[in-house]
């Protein structure tokens, strides 16, 4: 028996999971969502038992743990006690292990997973049976990748976990590798902007954690283009001080934050976190964004794209907006648009607005406009409205909205809307057409939505339009009777993992946004949502009158560190090919052969680079996690 035994990788998974982690200050309140347990550790190893323990988690209770081999359940319980031995194992065999903290009703997320291994016995009946074969190193590595069951097809996405219209997104794929080895904002080698900037097929890695604020707005116009947010060491990226803008097809960004804010004095009333329109080939990945001007993420007039995992949250009610009150979630649309197991919380309006023909710059020759799937989203303490608009999608042949196992959960600051859809048939606004342009009402297909606060539109979500311009528009009452089909690039099925609306709030708040690991900001958004507190936001800074961030609680931008571990693993790429060596031992790839990152010997199914399958290997808990309890379907 050997004690404190921790491979390699549970090491390095203790060192993430106890890296600069910020305390959000809870005072007295007896409903609060306990903290996520960190520290994580290996405290004993036997033939047949693991011991783990951890760190006390705030507002915790007891503790629920899990066990699995692979993605197989083998042992699971609860303690009262920041430790536990689990016993009946198999000797010499690899474990996951992972645990959540309870109050009552109140859960956790779970923690990241932590690997360990029970020992191997020395001898035996016969010592010496003679060689045995070892497992295949392919097969081996293949196996630990976890590429999810359902996407063993031949078929490449995105990568592994990419779903929905924007799922067969190439990205960088096959090209050049740029470090990020700054946090300053400048057109440098070595800065974030520096690699945006550059043209041709490339992946973006990032070999620092931190802020990087942006000193004037970055500009997305260069296409096949993979930003890499979960290469960051310790507790990754965030974007702050200007917007971010996608001009550019054929992109994929994940695990990055985009926090805009109003500090910087030329923010203005158009400012949103991040946003596009008129591009081709879009996915958005585990991203969270917050505290814009305008909107936080708006995305339409898109073909081919998706938003999946993102958290939108806190935009700012009254900041700079020479409009005064604003504060909206996002302007969604397009052809092939799918945005899924998404949370939108605490925004005054737009949660979001589904896009209309004269938001464009010619609304009689409108673009990229078709089908949108709007899927397993959260729509959380909306102001003064929760979702609208749509006018028009129905008025063509096979356009159309899907709308399917949604959760709205009203909060403290919400006003009373009885409806998933404040469906719109004629457009009011247009400064260059004049008023009231009839579109007619968007033609939807509704199932599984829920509304926290009325079943009877949960039953019947027929019962959940809610129908704004009256009677006498075309397709006024009417809902499809079959989902719409959302197709890719030339025309493959475009799938999605779908959950019950009634696992929607938890997957969502478990999963979503830039969870590799999770800032205070989305933590507390999280927690508000499962536990129905929070508020809407006017402002970061403190500022008389008004209700800011740091007056709430008590801290603006979370300090996102990295340990000298974190870092030194990060950077050490003796290759420059953006696989650390770290990574690369653990492969069985040359750490001193840069074009090993561009090969294809990783994966077994002949689909993805090796840089793609170290890129899939840091996230895999995370994919398999959201896919949890869900079914695979084809969006026919």
């Amino acid at each position: 028996m050997k004690k404190y035994r921790l491979t390699a990788f549970s090491l390095l998974l203790f060192l993430f999971c106890s890296c600069g982690e910020e305390k959000i200050e809870n005072s007295g309140n007896e409903g609060l969502v306990p903290a996520v347990p960190s520290g994580i550790v290996l405290t004993e190893a036997g033939n047949d038992f693991l011991s783990f323990s951890w760190e006390a988690s705030e507002n915790a209770t007891s503790y629920a743990w899990k066990l699995l081999k692979g993605m197989t359940l083998v042992k699971d319980g609860s303690s009262t006690e920041c430790a536990v031995n689990v016993n009946g194992l198999e000797e010499g065999c690899s474990y996951s292990f992972a645990v959540r903290a309870c109050r009552g009703e109140k859960l956790s997320a779970y923690s990241p997973l932590f690997e360990a291994t029970t020992q191997k016995s020395e001898g035996g009946e016969n010592p010496n049976p003679g060689p045995e074969p070892g497992p295949d190193p392919i097969e081996d590595v293949y196996e630990k990748m976890m590429i999810p069951a359902a996407e063993e097809d031949g078929i490449a996405r995105a990568f592994p976990g990419a779903e929905g219209g924007g799922m067969y997104v190439t990205g960088g794929r096959g090209g050049k590798v740029y470090h990020v080895t700054t946090l300053e904002d400048s057109s440098s080698e070595g800065s974030f902007r520096y690699a945006v900037n550059q043209k041709g097929p490339r992946t973006i890695v990032f070999d620092v954690a931190g802020t990087i604020t942006l000193n004037s707005p970055l500009q997305i116009k260069n296409g096949d283009l993979t930003i890499a947010g979960q290469t960051a060491p310790g507790d990754g990226i965030c974007i702050k001080g200007r917007y971010t803008n996608i001009t550019a097809n054929n992109i994929i960004i994940r695990f990055i934050r985009f926090r805009l804010g109003d500090e910087d004095p030329n923010v203005s009333d158009s400012d949103d976190a991040i946003w596009g329109r008129y591009c081709n080939d879009i996915i958005l990945d585990h991203c969270s964004m917050s505290w814009c001007i305008d909107e936080c993420a708006s995305f339409y007039a898109n073909e081919n794209f998706t938003m999946q995992w993102c958290i939108l949250a806190e935009s700012l009610r009254s900041s700079v907006h020479s409009k005064g009150d604003h504060g909206y979630g996002g302007i969604w649309g397009g052809s092939n648009a799918s945005f899924h197991h998404n949370m939108l919380a605490h925004h005054d309006s737009r949660n979001p607005r589904f896009d209309h023909p004269h938001i464009y710059e010619d609304h009689n020759t409108v673009p990229n406009r078709g089908v949108i799937d709007y899927r397993n989203n959260v729509v959380y303490d909306w102001g003064s409205n929760s979702s609208y608009g749509g006018e028009g999608y129905g008025a063509g042949k096979g356009t159309g909205i899907n709308m399917v196992g949604n959760c709205y959960k009203p909060g403290p600051s919400s006003t009373d809307r009885k409806y998933f859809m404040d469906a719109y048939g004629v457009y009011a606004k247009c400064s260059s057409c004049g008023s009231n342009i009839e579109e007619g009402y968007p033609l939807m297909y509704m199932s599984d939505n829920l509304h926290s606060k009325y079943a009877d539109i949960s039953a019947d979500n027929a019962l959940g339009i809610y129908w704004h311009n009256g009677e006498a528009h075309a397709n006024y009452g009417i809902t499809a009777d079959k989902p719409f089909a959302v197709k890719g690039p030339s025309g493959e099925s475009c799938k999605v993992t779908t959950h019950s609306s009634s696992q929607t709030l938890r997957q969502v708040c478990d999963w979503a946004g830039a969870s590799l690991s999770r800032d205070a900001v989305d933590r507390r958004v999280a927690e508000h949502a499962l536990n129905g507190s929070g508020k809407i936001i006017d402002c970061v800074s403190s500022t008389s009158g008004k209700v800011s961030v740091a007056d709430e609680y008590g801290f603006t931008w979370p300090l996102l560190r990295a340990s000298d571990e974190q870092k030194a693993i990060a950077a050490t790429d003796s290759d420059g090919d953006g696989i650390p060596d770290y990574y690369e031992a653990l492969f069985g790839l040359d750490s001193k052969d840069a074009n090993d990152a561009k090969a294809i010997s990783l994966d077994k199914n002949g689909r993805y680079t090796n840089l793609e399958m170290y890129l899939h290997y840091l996230v895999k808990e995370i994919v398999a996690g959201g896919n949890e309890g869900g079914s695979y379907q084809t969006l026919d």
